[in-house]
Formats: structure tokens, C-alpha cells, sequence
């Protein structure tokens, strides 16, 4: 896999299937990098044929806000307990089960594969699993830049039914919001179980820490070209849900229930799952930057009638 894999002297193994969720060293391996630019400039472009994108009209209100960083509230919506249409519930998570600083991964070790022992996705910091804390209803992901200038950085995929892998269709939401930490983004994606770029990623949200959220759809025959590019009007330091709407025709993407962008074409074939990693950006953040992205609940929905190992709805006929 290369230099992004390499450990420290005296780190635990790393864990394959968290290694592989975190993608390949030329792909997503250097994801949030390759959007950095983008992210900070507030640049915009969309490539993508005429009627394939549906963008909603106006900026999306901010949800409440409470404070950040220890002794934080939840965000004042609770986690749906019933699908939406044409949905079953797969995976559910509150984060209800409180742990002691950085002691996620072994508390919630039959929910998530945690990130450890290997480079983020700019190469210039390093996922460790301390950087994880479930405390007052939320998971705590705590970034900040070491004494000797090394980034910390946390990431996690979800286990549907305690197993690591991922579906051909699904409904993924996340409800969250992060400090302004200079220096440091998040990535919630789906990637792909075979870890093929040309497989497909989608992105979103995406941003720097605090800053306005993204939604990225890279093209499959050019995983390196984004298809879709489209800044929203939600900011990541507020709290919103965002979700992605999987199906072999379609991927629709919805901030707070309102769906914000639509498109028919680079839909993923493959099985993928989700994952959420926030490290640094381009550069080395300062020694001073510090700062937690929050998440109060994570749902996955398949489609009815299929089971997380199938989630392939039927087709038309």
C-alpha cells in the first residue's frame, strides 16, 4: 500500500479492513488533499450532463447549536427510529454508551472498525484511536496538531449487523457538526468494499472543519475528475443531517430532510460502504489547533425487502 500505511515503533497492528476503508495510496488515500483548494477558495464548478443534477434553490438554515467539546449537549434531534419509505433500518447508533477519553474502540469494538497506525488522507498527519470519545450522547472526534507538529487525526466505518462490508444500494445518514479548526477536514464517503477507486466515491459532506459542506460524486471512467462539485448553503459548524439516497438509477443527497442535489449518471454498481474520517488538509495545520467534530447519530437503511448482504433492490421491469 505504501508510505500512508507505514507505523510508528510500538503501534498495534493495523487493521486491515480499516486500512482498506481508508483507500488506496493514489486514490482516496489523498482525498481530502486533492480537495483542499476547492474547499478553501470557495471555488465551484459542476461537470455534469444537463438534467442530471437538481440542485435546490436557497441556502439551507442552520439547525441549533449548542456548545462543542466536552460537556456537550445533543443536537436536539433525536435519531429516526422508523425508515423512510421504502427503507429498512440496517444500522443504528446514538452513541449512548459513554467511555473514558479515547476509549471508543474498544467500548463500541462490535459497531465500528477504528482507524489507527496509519497516515490521513493529506499524508502530513496520523489516525490514532484515542482520537475517539463517546461522552453526553455524541461521539468526540478530537483533532488537534501534537507538541512536535504531528496532526491527529480519527476515522471510523461501521459494522451492519457486526460485520465489516458494505451494500449495492443503501440510505446513509449522519447527523453532526464541527469546531472551526484551522488546518483540518471531514470526509463522510461511501467507498468501495474491493478498495477501486474506479469503483466509485461519493463524498458528502465534505469541507474543512467549520466551514461550508461539499457534496462530491467523482466520475467512475475518471475517479480523479469530479462529475459532481457543488458547494451547499449548510455550514459544517452547525448542526444538520446529511444523507445519501443510493439506488441502481438514481443517488439523491439531503441536508435536514431537503433534498440539495440529484444525479442519474457515475452511480456506483459495486458494493460500498460508508465511512467518516477527519484529518489534515494540504499543509501542516498550527501547533495551537485543536477541535472536535461531533456526531450525535449515524443511521443505514437498505431497501425493504432485501437483507445488508443483498441491498440490491429489484429492478424495473
Amino acid at each position: 500500500m505504501g508510505s500512508w500505511m507505514t507505523r510508528a515503533a510500538g503501534d498495534p497492528p493495523v487493521d486491515p479492513r480499516a486500512a482498506s476503508a481508508h483507500g488506496a495510496a493514489p486514490a482516496h488515500g489523498v482525498g481530502i488533499a486533492r480537495h483542499g483548494a476547492a474547499l478553501r477558495n470557495g471555488g465551484r464548478t459542476i461537470a455534469l450532463a444537463a438534467g442530471a443534477l437538481v440542485i435546490a434553490a436557497g441556502a439551507m438554515a442552520a439547525s441549533t447549536a449548542g456548545a462543542t467539546g466536552d460537556g456537550v449537549d445533543p443536537s436536539g434531534v433525536t435519531m429516526p427510529t422508523s425508515d423512510g419509505s421504502g427503507w429498512t433500518r440496517a444500522f443504528s447508533e446514538d452513541f449512548s454508551d459513554t467511555t473514558h477519553r479515547g476509549g471508543f474502540e474498544a467500548a463500541y469494538a462490535d459497531r465500528f472498525s477504528v482507524y489507527h497506525g496509519f497516515a490521513d488522507t493529506a499524508g502530513t498527519g496520523k489516525y490514532v484511536s484515542t482520537a475517539l470519545t463517546a461522552h453526553d450522547g455524541v461521539l468526540d472526534m478530537r483533532l488537534r496538531t501534537t507538541a512536535g507538529g504531528t496532526p491527529l487525526a480519527g476515522g471510523f466505518v461501521p459494522l451492519v449487523d457486526g460485520q465489516w462490508g458494505g451494500q449495492t444500494s443503501g440510505r446513509y445518514s449522519i447527523r453532526m457538526k464541527s469546531d472551526e479548526v484551522d488546518g483540518y477536514g471531514v470526509a463522510v464517503l461511501l467507498w468501495s468494499d474491493a478498495n477501486v477507486w474506479g469503483q466509485g466515491e461519493i463524498d458528502f459532506p465534505e469541507g474543512a472543519l467549520g466551514a461550508p459542506a461539499w457534496l462530491n460524486v467523482h466520475c467512475l471512467e475518471a475517479p480523479a475528475e469530479k462529475c459532481m462539485h457543488q458547494e451547499t448553503g449548510a455550514s459544517l459548524a452547525d448542526w444538520h443531517t446529511y444523507t445519501i439516497e443510493w439506488t441502481p438509477k438514481q443517488m439523491s443527497f439531503l441536508i435536514d430532510d431537503e433534498v440539495v442535489g440529484t444525479t442519474t449518471e457515475n452511480i456506483p454498481t459495486e458494493r460500498m460502504h460508508l465511512v467518516v474520517q477527519a484529518g489534515s488538509l494540504q499543509g501542516t495545520p498550527p501547533r495551537n489547533a485543536a477541535g472536535s467534530l461531533l456526531i450525535d447519530w449515524i443511521t443505514i437503511d437498505v431497501p425493504a425487502g432485501s437483507s445488508p448482504e443483498s441491498a440490491a433492490p429489484a429492478q424495473d421491469g
